[in-house]
């Protein structure tokens, strides 16, 4: 779907055919988008490298491998001749990946997902069996060992965002939220459910270059689905829900400028358009916010797109 600089859609487009359930994904460096197939009932999904501008067709990464049921993306370019791309994987041995390049070549990006490097897999170390919530990790090489401490501590993980060095994700199925810091190894983990949020976390997103604001998320199920937040205090805030329309929340995205939000009701086939009463950017000021407060016209007006999948805008 392609917006306007005002925010309006002027045109829509399929630009990747005959995949399954395409969930999170998330955008390349580079400028290019990757997305997640996420298969309903096997683990035979694969991760796709789409140009939004279509000047290159699509194709399979290698960030897939033999299958798996694939939720979202995202990198650490903090050193360039090391570059780091992170995928989730929504299933309960759904191992967390790492992949190296083995020779980036930032003169051919585009290549960087499609050659040989070191595929590796998160495993937590919490400091104790009865306190979990805070630990180190590692990575390692076993695609095994991967999947048993997802098993264990992070089962369906979903959502994934990257902020300096700061990686934070959430597991859908425990409805957790780890946060880890890229250079010291360690790890803390909190619960996501909080006032309003009564469902499972699913896609978390910052706005593009402000590294400490407010992590947005989405939610899976519960009475009133919507977007949430969470502020580098730690406190949680409803940007928006609905008592009207109960599925999941999917699509999260900002524009530009920060001035319009984007979500979507997944089952409801509908687009909504966010922006503030006050005219301020989502990386702005802090909202006049209400903690776990239900109404939407306390945040944001809605300016709806309303939209069903396929259909012409």
């Amino acid at each position: 779907i392609v917006f306007d600089s005002d925010g309006l859609p002027v045109d829509y487009r399929m630009l990747l055919r005959g995949t399954e359930r395409n969930c999170g994904g998330g955008k390349t460096p580079w400028g290019t988008w990757i997305s997640c197939e996420e298969p309903e009932d096997e683990r035979d999904g694969q991760v796709y490298e789409v140009d939004p501008f279509d000047r290159r067709p699509p194709r399979r990464t290698v960030l897939g491998s033999d299958g798996g049921s694939f939720e979202s993306f995202a990198y650490d370019i903090r050193d360039r001749s090391k570059p780091r791309f992170y995928v989730t994987e929504d299933d309960l041995r759904g191992a967390f990946r790492r992949f190296t390049p083995s020779d980036p070549d930032w003169d051919e990006p585009h290549e960087m997902l499609h050659r040989e490097g070191l595929m590796e897999y998160l495993v937590l170390e919490p400091h104790n069996s009865t306190v979990q919530n805070h630990g180190t990790y590692r990575w390692t090489s076993s695609f095994e060992e991967g999947e048993e401490s997802a098993h264990k501590y992070f089962r369906n993980s979903e959502g994934l965002d990257v902020s300096g060095n700061v990686l934070v994700f959430v597991s859908k199925r425990q409805r957790d939220m780890f946060t880890l810091d890229l250079d010291a190894m360690t790890y803390v983990s909190s619960g996501t459910t909080n006032g309003a949020f009564d469902g499972q976390p699913d896609q978390v997103r910052k706005v593009l270059g402000d590294e400490n604001g407010i992590l947005y998320f989405t939610e899976d199920g519960g009475e009133d689905a919507g977007v949430h937040g969470r502020d580098s205090s730690g406190n949680y805030f409803t940007i928006l829900d609905s008592p009207v329309l109960t599925d999941e929340t999917s699509g999260l995205a900002f524009s530009p400028d920060a001035q319009h939000m984007y979500v979507c009701y997944q089952g409801n086939g509908k687009l909504f358009d966010v922006t503030r009463e006050d005219g301020l950017p989502f990386s702005g000021a802090t909202m006049d916010i209400k903690y776990h407060n239900t109404l939407v016209t306390d945040i944001a007006r809605r300016k709806v797109v309303e939209t069903a999948l396929g259909v012409r805008l």
